[in-house]
């Protein structure tokens, strides 16, 4: 199985659960909120070949923790994957919309001239900026637009600029989600939980759920296994891009 967008980091027991992902062997992209916490997360969940810790710094937060940037910059470095990242335009958030936008297009601008990366991008309420920014920084990196809540016209217009997508389970339920799903083609697709944010039951989702990977194989007629075995090809070709800079 595969959960592409996981808070690993802010499960109740995360030692718990990421034993667990291990015995399962799991792959996981565990996306972090902050520089200071990918430090905390790198070293709590090393010694894992399935999973893979991304340097993110939530756009909730950039404004609050604008003194992290400078180290989010010297993080990026040396690390291949990035998450989470992104804008968000929810009336919360609005107040430091600016800052967002201007720390993005700074982050993707640096994406597109260094080692390609992996980018798991966050876009709620922001999708028609996340996509211009994306536009004009086309280049070295490879966008995947996590819980993608855009337009079909936006989903087809990041579909032109190279986007994946990471799939989550509140998706599968609602018919707004299931019209994005269904205009997406399938080797674009990663499955995420965004868990623990993301609950089933008054209990959070666990990264070995297989919701999204049920309804894909429901949707498009295609034996459970066979569908999963195209996901996994999919997080193959994923890793390979940045393995062989």
């Amino acid at each position: 199985m595969i959960d592409f967008h996981c808070h690993l980091d802010l499960y109740p027991d995360p030692m718990k659960v990421f034993a667990e992902v291990k015995r399962r062997k799991v792959e996981v992209l565990a996306v972090t909120t902050s520089p200071r916490a990918y430090i905390k997360t790198s070293q709590h969940f090393r010694g894992s070949d399935n999973v893979r810790v991304a340097l993110g710094f939530h756009p909730e937060l950039v404004k609050q923790r604008h003194f992290e940037k400078d180290l989010f910059f010297e993080q990026m470095k040396s690390v291949c994957f990035l998450g989470e990242i992104g804008i968000d335009g929810s009336r919360r958030a609005m107040e430091s919309l600016s800052e967002q936008i201007a720390f993005f297009n700074e982050v993707i601008h640096k994406a597109s001239i260094n080692n390609r990366k992996v980018l798991s991008i966050h876009s709620r309420g922001a999708v028609k900026e996340v996509l211009q920014t994306l536009e004009s920084n086309n280049g070295n990196y490879v966008p995947v637009l996590h819980w993608f809540t855009g337009k079909i016209k936006e989903a087809e217009k990041a579909i032109e600029l190279g986007c994946w997508f990471s799939i989550n389970p509140k998706m599968c339920f609602t018919e707004t989600g299931k019209k994005i799903i269904k205009c997406l083609p399938l080797d674009r697709i990663l499955p995420e939980t965004d868990a623990p944010f993301v609950q089933i039951n008054g209990a959070p989702y666990m990264p070995w759920d297989t919701t999204v990977t049920s309804y894909l194989a429901r949707e498009n007629r295609l034996e459970f296994d066979y569908l999963n075995s195209l996901l996994h090809k999919n997080l193959d070709h994923i890793i390979n891009l940045v393995q062989n800079n």
